[in-house]
Order: structure tokens, then sequence, then C-alpha cells
């Protein structure tokens, strides 16, 4: 990522965006669960390979997780697994999809451009500095919060230094309508 990119995926660090907060520690057991594995397969690393994630290893998270590779230096990401429980969260298939690409299939009535600047936000965040990033929100529905939300994105290389893959979770809080 060149210069002037860094400093707009980071400049987003002081932004206020009323839909999501970044948490300095884990507020549900799936994001804590998610990064104390990232954790111990980085070891004594900056961040694991992609070759030491082991879904088995995973398995009661799955459907909760995010694998993306990097295109083009951090300006699109290309989901290659998106657990079955995220499907049904956001009402779209996205494993092959761009996020670039997201929310414009949803059988949920969404808005694209703000679905692709959140994950965006967050997935270049953690691809910028290197290491995991949580975030948490709400989805929202004709205007109505009802979805509360806790996540994370985590940097993998895939067989050198460079940052070539990110590994994610969200996990639901709150379903009820508020």
């Amino acid at each position: 990522m060149g210069g002037a990119e860094t400093e707009r995926a980071l400049a987003g660090e002081s932004r206020s965006d009323e839909s999501l907060r970044y948490p300095q520690r884990p507020e549900h057991p799936g994001t804590a669960q998610l990064i104390a594995y990232w954790h111990t397969k980085r070891a004594v690393r900056p961040m694991p390979d992609r070759a030491d994630i082991a879904p088995g290893e995973l398995a009661g998270l799955l459907p909760n997780i995010v694998i993306s590779e990097v295109l083009r230096d951090g300006e699109d990401f290309r989901v290659r697994i998106f657990g079955t429980a995220l499907v049904e969260l956001v009402g779209e298939e996205r494993t092959g999809k761009c996020l670039s690409e997201f929310g414009v299939d949803a059988f949920i009535p969404t808005k694209p451009e703000r679905v692709q600047s959140h994950w965006f936000d967050v997935t270049r965040r953690s691809f910028v500095v290197r290491h995991p990033v949580l975030v948490s929100g709400t989805m929202a529905s004709s205007n109505r919060s009802y979805i509360s939300w806790h996540g994370v994105s985590m940097p993998l290389t895939s067989g050198g230094s460079e940052v070539a893959q990110m590994l994610g979770g969200i996990f639901v809080v709150d379903a009820g309508c508020r």
C-alpha cells in the first residue's frame, strides 16, 4: 500500500463513525478465542502464515470465519472462505467476491457503499498495522439497529514476510429488535 493509501487507511483511527467502535480488548468470547489462536500460531513471528491455520482447529468458529486474500497491495481483498453463519447474518454469499462487491447481491435490503466502506475500514486497518484489529457495531435494516456484533481482522503471511491474506471473524451479540 502506497503512502497516500496508508495515510487514508490510518486516518480512520481518529474518525468518529457512530456505527463502528474499535475496542482495545476482545468483548466477545469468539473474538478472544480467535485472537488467542492467531497469537499461538504466530509464535515469535510478527504474524502467522496461512499454512499455519488449520480449519479443523477452528471447528467451533468456522461458521463465523472469513479468510480473504490481499489484492493489489491492499487496494481490495477477495474472500476465500465466508462462514455459513455470516451468510445467514448478512444475507449474501460472499465467497469468491471482492470487498468492493459486497452488498450488491444481498437478499436483505442494504446499502452496498456503506457495507463496503465498513469492511474496507476494518480490513485495511489490520493490513496496514500488521496486527489484529477489533471492531464492534450494529447492523441496521429500515434505519433500525437490530443486531449487535463483535469482530476481528488479523493479517497472515503466505510463505513470506508481507501480509498476503486476512483472517477474521464476526460474532452476533444481540439479535433482538430494538
